[in-house]
């Protein structure tokens, strides 16, 4: 199993009341949400969200989490402000993977205006059925997928 961060999310909800039905989230992701927050659609709406990891505001978020420790991030459709794209990049492992799924022209932009200055790239954008399991199980139309690079070998100092 993969460790995945879901930032803004609510846990796997499949819509069926949509045809063909939507899939978004992962069954075993930590879910990053907002105090309070509950299951916002499908089946499950109003439950609480399962493996949350609280946060008590949107804007500038501070996540309850060490740094570099996520491989996989994922955002699905949901607004990333500047405060947001920054505690993604601290908690990415070198090398890790960020996936937006979804993301208006902004807000990709504010999360490329602070990734490329850590040094994360865009890798391109897929079709969610191009990638592996289970970032392929996601119905959404399509992931800009992001990558950090290892942290680069120190040359050391010789004495000549």
């Amino acid at each position: 199993m993969q460790q995945i961060l879901d930032v803004w999310g609510e846990g796997r909800i499949v819509d069926a009341t949509n045809n063909p039905a939507v899939t978004t989230g992962f069954t075993h992701a930590y879910n990053l949400n907002k105090v309070g927050q509950h299951i916002s659609n499908g089946p499950h709406t109003g439950q609480p969200i399962p493996h949350l990891l609280p946060v008590t505001e949107y804007e500038n978020p501070v996540f309850p989490v060490d740094d570099r420790s996520v491989p996989h991030i994922t955002l699905m459709g949901a607004p990333i402000t500047t405060g947001t794209a920054k505690e993604m990049c601290r908690v990415l492992t070198l090398p890790g993977t960020i996936y937006l799924y979804d993301p208006n022209e902004f807000d990709r932009r504010t999360f490329e205006a602070v990734s490329s200055e850590q040094g994360i790239t865009l890798r391109g954008r897929f079709k969610p059925s191009e990638l592996e399991p289970p970032f392929n199980e996601i119905s959404l139309q399509a992931v800009y997928v992001y990558m950090s690079d290892p942290v680069p070998l120190v040359r050391p100092h010789l004495n000549t």
